[in-house]
């Protein structure tokens, strides 16, 4: 048996990446997943595993794809809101096109998947939900002016909903992201003129003396969703490999 045996949980974006491991990861440790993306799964998912068109810009869209686990199974225990953009531009670069998008999936779609998932998380007692914020939320990166923004809006949401809703039963938690092994990052790397001088940088500020996997971020999404952490709700988990545990400067390195 697993940490979530016979628990229903909705995660968006699951199709790759952060979401994909954290769904494959949920279906081991027992739980029933129904999951959405824009695009299809690059490889077919195994037993216990839903998925169905899910477009964030779409409010209905949002709806039928929490609604899935009341049809099918009758309540909804955990929601992970995993599906977010990235938009690499300063605020004097982002058009209104930019900031509709940002605004659309990382904010509003995470506020329309909570406030459907809350109705029924109430009707069976109670649930968790699990929000990925970033690092980005705490310590700007460049460049990702309102991604940057759109995050640290979520870790304000997720405190609210926590407060709110916890005499439903509902706990509400955040993971914030460092540096992932995903396309999105490869996607940074692949601005820099030279990509393996990028990523040997990158390792090299980190103390552990390596990137992030998706399986770390799935990890912590598990433990919060569990009864292992019943009594933690309105908190952020950071998981970046004490990447921003230091000063931003190492004085001995000029010496």
């Amino acid at each position: 048996m697993g940490c979530l045996d016979g628990r229903v949980a909705v995660i968006t974006g699951g199709s790759r990446g952060l979401g994909r491991a954290t769904v494959e990861r949920f279906a081991r440790e027992g739980a029933h997943v129904i999951t959405g993306s824009t695009r299809q799964p690059d490889q077919a998912f195994g037993d216990g595993i839903q998925w169905q068109h899910l477009d964030m810009q779409d409010q209905a869209s949002i709806a039928a794809l929490i609604q899935r686990a009341g049809d099918d199974h009758g309540r909804l225990d955990i929601l992970v809101n995993n599906a977010g953009i990235e938009v690499e531009e300063t605020a004097e670069q982002s058009s209104d096109d930019d900031w509709q998008r940002i605004s659309d999936i990382n904010m509003r779609g995470v506020f329309e998947a909570t406030r459907a998932a809350i109705a029924l998380m109430r009707k069976g007692g109670g649930g968790s939900i699990v929000n990925l914020g970033s690092i980005s939320a705490f310590v700007s990166d460049p460049n990702l002016a309102l991604y940057n923004a759109s995050k640290a809006w979520v870790i304000g949401f997720t405190r609210s909903v926590a407060v709110d809703h916890g005499k439903d039963g509902i706990r509400c938690n955040a993971v914030c992201p460092g540096w992932i092994m995903t396309d999105m990052l490869m996607q940074t790397f692949g601005q820099a003129a030279d990509v393996d001088a990028a990523i040997k940088d990158a390792i090299a500020k980190h103390p552990l003396g390596r990137l992030g996997e998706p399986r770390d971020i799935a990890n912590a999404i598990v433990w919060l969703a569990s009864d292992e952490a019943s009594f933690v709700s309105g908190t952020t988990l950071t998981v970046d490999g004490a990447l921003t545990a230091g000063a931003p400067v190492d004085p001995g390195s000029s010496a």
